[in-house]
């Protein structure tokens, strides 16, 4: 039976995925673009296909080639410009271990840590502006946003100025199965554009000591590196380097404020951040679905046999809400165990950046709750729009009313 998302899916997708669960594993959809997949919602199925070496990624093996002809209909995933598909997330091994060891040390936890006074005084620059403003505060694009697209440009060595255009670019590419294929062409060219005059200004200057120049210098190095694989990496890393964050920090806040005694609590509890954002990352976590899968080979997963060359995408959102991994999974507990979450995914592609994200979360909450103690919904939380994504769980604004923030302390 061929499944169709329901009008009410991206506010409350949980409702949806609840009534799967309960018919099985996996499920036939097809999204509004005409895209088919096989959709997955039970925790241990996940688990199961995200680690599975015969369901890949990679666009450019024949098989991979068949199922995006086959399965494109009028989406986005066969317009990307093909020079931004060379990146992680599109390689299976054993060409990903080799991006992955390239870039790794950048992710290393010492390295993340090292961030935190940066992150730090640019969450206290963002949440100074606040107070400067005049009624509601959108606080996805005063704060949620720019924290950290300014941590990864600046990781990159890329200028902060063009993040404008960045967000731009970013809401078309983030969800290739809902967007529109002219719109897909048009941004990935520009994005292809942007990159390539960067790797030419960074060759003809000299590399830096930032990301971007640890991608070139390694090209330069005889790790065969190529001009696209930079520049597919170099956007990847740009784009998931912050969409994560962003959809986190929005979905914390708007959770806490839903119910003020909760924000009263924890403003009161400092020390209670990290387990907030371990929760949020299960209850209501920035990725909804792990992007797209496709079988080599008629794959059994959960007693559903899924054909060859065919589209699968994972429900992290479901599988975190699995009654049968989760006691009581719609309830929102600081306290409960959420080791084994998936929202970060699970296996090889396990999102390489979650040390960045879970660490400018705490940072961005922990001060949010110090600087504005007073902080509330300007808006009844049932009017917030939620994106129309399927890969990302996120709010389009966040109105907020707040007072003057007291002196640093």
């Amino acid at each position: 039976m061929m499944r169709q998302l329901p009008p009410d899916f991206f506010r409350t997708p949980y409702a949806f995925y609840e009534r799967l669960r309960a018919e099985g594993p996996v499920h036939q959809i097809e999204l509004r673009t005409g895209v088919r997949a096989w959709l997955i919602v039970d925790y241990g199925a996940a688990r199961e296909a995200l680690r599975n070496p015969t369901i890949r990624k990679d666009p450019h093996t024949a098989t991979g080639a068949e199922a995006r002809r086959e399965g494109a209909a009028d989406s986005g995933v066969g317009a990307v410009n093909e020079r931004l598909s060379h990146h992680l997330l599109n390689m299976d091994p054993p060409q990903h271990a080799r991006l992955r060891k390239l870039v790794t040390p950048a992710f290393a936890p010492a390295r993340i840590e090292a961030l935190t006074p940066r992150i730090t005084a640019i969450t206290d620059e963002l949440l100074d502006g606040l107070a400067r403003a005049e009624g509601p505060v959108d606080l996805m694009a005063e704060f949620a946003f720019p924290l950290p697209i300014t941590v990864i440009c600046e990781m990159l060595g890329v200028p902060t100025a063009d993040r404008a255009q960045f967000k731009e670019w970013s809401a078309v590419v983030s969800d290739i199965t809902l967007a529109d294929p002219e719109r897909m062409r048009s941004a990935t060219a520009a994005v292809v554009t942007y990159f390539e005059d960067l790797l030419a200004r960074r060759r003809a200057e000299g590399p830096g000591g930032d990301l971007f120049s640890d991608l070139v210098t390694a090209g330069q190095a005889g790790d065969r590196l190529t001009d696209d694989e930079i520049i597919s990496m170099a956007f990847l890393i740009l784009v998931a380097g912050h969409e994560t964050t962003v959809n986190l920090i929005g979905n914390t806040v708007l959770t806490l404020l839903s119910d003020p005694p909760r924000y009263a609590a924890l403003r009161e509890d400092l020390d209670r951040v990290p387990a907030l954002v371990e929760e949020m990352l299960r209850f209501e976590g920035p990725v909804n679905m792990a992007t797209l899968r496709y079988t080599t080979v008629p794959t059994v997963i959960g007693e559903t046999e899924i054909p060859a060359g065919e589209f699968v995408l994972v429900a992290l959102g479901s599988a975190n809400h699995d009654e049968r991994h989760f006691a009581a999974p719609e309830i929102f507990d600081v306290e409960r165990n959420t080791n084994g979450h998936l929202a970060f995914g699970h296996g090889i592609h396990f999102c390489l950046g979650a040390g960045l994200a879970r660490l400018e979360a705490r940072v961005a909450i922990s001060r949010l709750l110090d600087r504005y103690p007073d902080l509330r919904l300007a808006v009844d939380a049932d009017e917030i729009a939620w994106r129309e994504s399927v890969l990302f769980r996120g709010v389009q604004d966040l109105p907020v009313e707040v007072t003057k923030a007291p002196a640093l302390r």
